[in-house]
């Protein structure tokens, strides 16, 4: 839902304030958000606010109930009453004192009020995150340099909890998972695999326990996401989470690997803006000439591949492995990075094709990107990106220019 909050001048007719209301929404298709119109700002509702800027004069009363209001301040404004020079005041008075905002001039048929779309989608998306439970299941892998979780800024950049599972709490579950559970787990994996080859029967149960043991884990600490370090079940128990990361994210639980906190954050994140499911993967090969890159991991959601085999993991041969085929066609890849979690990579893509040599992770897939791939090279943001179906480049960087830019040098 949309709130709309008209404001006028104490000298505008009701009657005109309310047509100019109709006609700014109308230009904006607004109907699609299903708007409803409120004259006061509620600071426990969290659903999508904009301000229709009916005339000139209304600088102050803008400015005072954005107070009331944390998110960026959306003014929606017209070409008449003065509305577009109040709203460039209001804009530059909230950038003075550290608020974030745009201005959306509605006009008919004007490509740049898709602005407004973009907006809309990201205080949703934004209000979806809020106060979500991300586990961090033992601590991120030591590899993971750029990607520590505990001075992460989660909760003030994003809205999102940062829960601590130790790892022995997984361990225990897994010792504990019950045999004819993990059966049950294993057995829609079995009949959907078009083949085996390493995996052991007694491989696949164990696989499967770890499984019923994180679904525990993310019902006990009533966790909306996870990442889970990993290889400690490689070294520790001899097994892998790759089962149990997959099931999760078909089940709309974003789930990481190897604790990489930042990584998982984008997962959520672009789940919540396009409602897509999304691959995590390595990328493993770039090719500047023609703009492609190789993408490679172990796990990955059923629901996203035309078909899988189940596999050995790469890396030490043991447990068990996804080797999917996704269908061509196209995508974005994206990482959220930096120390203050406020720096994106994003691009859209095109998957390629897919290929199965035996010195990368499982899953394989090639995509060549709209923008330079020679960026990841030059300025990475870490290692994981993110791959999700369709184009959506412009709406994540629409989420990051009204949530993470800085504001104006200006201001």
């Amino acid at each position: 839902m949309l709130r709309i909050v008209p404001v006028a001048s104490s000298l505008a007719d009701a009657r005109e304030v309310q047509r100019i209301t109709a006609e700014v929404l109308r230009r904006l298709d607004a109907q699609r958000w299903n708007p409803r119109i409120v004259s006061s700002v509620d600071p426990g509702d969290r659903s999508p606010l904009a301000f229709v800027v009916t005339t000139g004069g209304t600088e102050q009363q803008v400015v005072q109930l954005a107070e009331q209001w944390d998110g960026p301040v959306v003014l929606l404004a017209h070409p008449t009453h003065n509305s577009l020079p109040a709203s460039l005041e209001i804009l530059a008075r909230l950038a003075q004192i550290g608020r974030r905002g745009r201005i959306v001039l509605a006009r008919e048929n004007d490509p740049t009020t898709r602005s407004f779309t973009d907006c809309v989608a990201s205080m949703q998306a934004r209000s979806s995150l809020h106060g979500k439970r991300l586990g961090v299941v033992g601590a991120p892998s030591d590899w993971l340099v750029a990607s520590p979780a505990a001075q992460l800024p989660l909760r003030e950049q994003w809205g999102v909890e940062l829960v601590d599972v130790p790892m022995e709490h997984l361990v225990s579950a897994i010792n504990s998972a019950a045999e004819g559970d993990a059966r049950t787990a294993l057995a829609s994996w079995q009949d959907g695999a078009c083949a085996r080859r390493e995996p052991s029967d007694r491989d696949l149960l164990d696989a499967a326990r770890v499984s019923v043991a994180l679904r525990e884990i993310v019902r006990d600490h009533r966790l909306d996401a996870c990442s889970v370090r990993c290889f400690d079940l490689v070294t520790g128990l001899r097994t892998t989470g790759c089962l149990a990361l997959s099931q999760l994210i078909d089940t709309n639980i974003m789930a990481g690997c190897e604790g990489d906190v930042p990584s998982t954050l984008t997962m959520m994140w672009m789940h919540a803006l396009t409602g897509q499911r999304p691959f995590m993967a390595n990328p493993q090969d770039v090719c500047v000439d023609d703009n492609s890159l190789w993408l490679a991991h172990c796990t990955i959601a059923r629901s996203l591949v035309r078909s899988y085999r189940l596999r050995s993991h790469f890396e030490s041969s043991l447990g068990v492995g996804i080797e999917g085929e996704l269908d061509d066609g196209p995508a974005t890849l994206a990482r959220v990075g930096g120390s203050a979690l406020d720096r994106l990579f994003a691009t859209d893509a095109e998957i390629l094709g897919h290929e199965f040599l035996e010195t990368r992770c499982r899953t394989q897939v090639r995509a060549r990107l709209v923008e330079p791939v020679s960026s990841l090279l030059s300025h990475p943001l870490g290692n994981h990106h993110i791959l999700v179906r369709g184009h959506h480049a412009r709406t994540l960087r629409a989420y990051a220019d009204l949530y993470l830019a800085p504001l104006p040098a200006s201001a």
